[in-house]
C-alpha cells in the first residue's frame, strides 16, 4: 500500500494565510440615528434658532468619525426629510417629528430653506466627495415627487433652485431630466415643479443663467415635454408661462425659435448656392422666410453673410493669395443683391460690418481683405458714409479691432477728404 509522499517544507519559515476583504454590510439606519444626535444636540444649544443649530450641527460632524463617504446619500436624505427615503417618499422605519431640523420641517419660503442649502455648501467645502451624494439624492427625491404634498414639492422646487444658484456642483442633466417621465408629466408634476424652479431661480439669476442651465440639463430643445400630449404646442406654452409671471421664459423660447429658423435659412440658403442656383431664387427663399417668421434686418444679413462665404470652396494649397482674393470678390459680386435687397438702415449697415469684421478675424488667410470688401459694398450703395466712420470712432467690434482699423486708415481718409472737398465745393 503506498503512502502520499510528504512535500518537503523549509524549518522555520510561517506560512501566512492572505487576508480576505471584509464586506461590512451597510447600515444607513444607524448612520442615520448617529447623525441626528449630532443635529439634535445642535438644536438644543441653539435653542430652537435654525442658523445656530446648522452651525453647530457642522461642527459636530467635523468631531465625529462617522462614514460620511459611504453614506453620503443617506447624509443629505436626513437633511432634507428627517430620515431615510424608502421606495416612495414615506420614510423607513423611524420619522422624526420632534427634531424638525431638514428642508421638508421649514417653511416653504426661499428664507427658511436658504440656511439649509448654505449647510450644504459649508460642508461640501470640507468634503467635497459629497457633491455626488447631492446628486443623487435630488435624483430620488425628484422622481418621488409625486408622493409629496403640493407644499412638499414647493420646498423640493425651491431647495433644488438654491443649489443651482449656488452652484454647489450637481449635473444638471442628471437631476432635471428625472422630471420627465410620462406619469409626472400627464398628471402636471413636472410642469409645476418646473414654475416653481424657475421663478425661485430667477428671483436670483438672470434668464441668460437659466437658459445655459437648460442647455446643461440638455432641456433648451425639450421644453415642450414638461406638457401632456395634447398642450404641446408653442400657443400653449406661451400663454401658460405668460399667465405665470414668466414672460422671461416666454422670450426665451421665443429666441430659442428664432434661432433655429435662421440656422435652418442658412443652411437652405448656403445649399441653394453650392449648388449655382439663381439670385432671384435665393432672394425669393430670404424674402419668404422674413416674411413668414417676421425676422428683423438685423437677424437676416449675419445669415445672409456666412452663407454666402460658407458656400465658397476653400483654396488649395496651390491658390495663392491673391487668387483666393479674387475668388471672395467675384463671389460677393456674383450675390451682391441679396445684401442690396435686405440692408436698408444704418442699423443694418453697422451690423453687416461687425459681422464682416467677425468673419474675417476667424478666417486669417482673407483678414487683410476687409477694406476691398467694404469698398464694394461702399460702391453699390450698401454701406453708406456715416455707417462706416460710426464704425471707425466707436461701433467697431472688439475682436481683431486694432488691425481691422489699422488696415481700414486709407479708405478712412480718402472718405474724410471726399467729404472735405465736397464742402468746400458747397462754399
Amino acid at each position: 500500500m503506498s503512502t502520499k509522499e510528504e512535500k518537503p517544507s523549509l524549518g522555520g519559515v510561517r506560512i501566512r494565510q492572505r487576508k480576505r476583504n471584509i464586506n461590512v454590510p451597510l447600515d444607513p439606519a444607524s448612520f442615520a440615528e448617529s447623525l441626528l444626535e449630532i443635529f439634535t444636540g445642535a438644536k438644543e444649544e441653539a435653542e430652537g434658532n435654525v442658523d445656530s443649530a446648522l452651525e453647530n450641527a457642522l461642527v459636530g460632524i467635523d468631531k465625529s468619525d462617522l462614514d460620511y463617504n459611504r453614506y453620503n446619500e443617506t447624509f443629505f436624505e436626513v437633511v432634507f426629510t428627517g430620515w431615510i427615503l424608502g421606495t416612495s417618499s414615506e420614510k423607513t422605519e423611524r420619522e422624526d417629528d420632534d427634531l424638525k431640523l431638514n428642508v421638508l420641517a421649514s417653511e416653504a419660503t426661499r428664507e427658511a430653506i436658504l440656511p439649509y442649502i448654505k449647510f450644504f455648501q459649508m460642508i461640501m467645502r470640507k468634503k467635497p466627495f459629497l457633491v455626488k451624494g447631492l446628486e443623487s439624492t435630488l435624483v430620488k427625491l425628484l422622481r418621488q415627487l409625486e408622493f409629496f404634498d403640493d407644499e412638499g414639492k414647493t420646498k423640493l422646487a425651491i431647495a433644488t433652485a438654491l443649489v443651482f444658484n449656488m452652484k454647489l456642483g450637481p449635473l444638471p442633466e442628471q437631476v432635471m431630466q428625472s422630471l420627465l417621465d410620462d406619469a409626472k408629466v400627464n398628471k402636471g408634476t413636472s410642469l409645476d415643479f418646473l414654475t416653481q424652479f424657475c421663478k425661485e431661480y430667477l428671483s436670483k439669476d438672470p434668464i441668460e443663467e437659466l437658459d445655459l442651465l437648460f442647455k446643461r440639463a440638455r432641456l433648451d430643445d425639450k421644453m415642450l415635454a414638461f406638457f401632456p400630449q395634447q398642450k404641446r404646442s408653442i400657443e400653449h406654452f406661451n400663454s401658460y408661462f405668460t399667465e405665470s409671471g414668466l414672460v422671461q421664459l416666454v422670450d426665451l423660447n421665443k429666441k430659442r425659435f428664432s434661432d433655429a429658423q435662421l440656422k435652418n435659412l442658412e443652411v437652405e440658403l448656403k445649399s441653394h448656392i453650392q449648388e449655382e442656383g439663381t439670385v432671384k431664387e435665393a432672394l425669393e427663399i430670404t424674402t419668404t422666410k422674413i416674411d413668414e417668421l417676421k425676422l428683423a434686418e438685423v437677424e437676416v444679413l449675419p445669415v445672409i453673410w456666412r452663407s454666402v462665404m460658407d458656400s465658397m470652396p476653400r483654396s488649395s494649397k496651390s491658390s495663392t493669395q491673391q487668387q483666393t482674393h479674387q475668388s471672395v470678390i467675384r463671389l460677393l459680386r456674383t450675390w451682391i443683391k441679396l445684401f442690396q435687397s435686405h440692408c436698408k438702415s444704418s442699423r443694418g449697415e453697422l451690423t453687416l460690418l461687425n459681422t464682416i469684421q467677425e468673419y474675417l478675424y476667424g478666417e486669417t488667410a482673407i483678414l487683410k481683405l476687409f477694406p476691398n470688401i467694404v469698398k464694394l459694398f461702399y460702391d453699390v450703395d450698401i454701406l453708406g458714409e456715416d455707417t462706416i466712420l460710426l464704425w471707425y470712432k466707436t461701433g467697431s467690434s472688439p475682436k481683431g479691432r486694432q488691425v481691422f482699423l489699422r488696415d481700414m486708415e486709407p479708405f478712412i481718409q480718402w472718405l474724410q477728404d471726399a467729404e472735405s472737398e465736397d464742402s468746400d465745393e458747397d462754399d
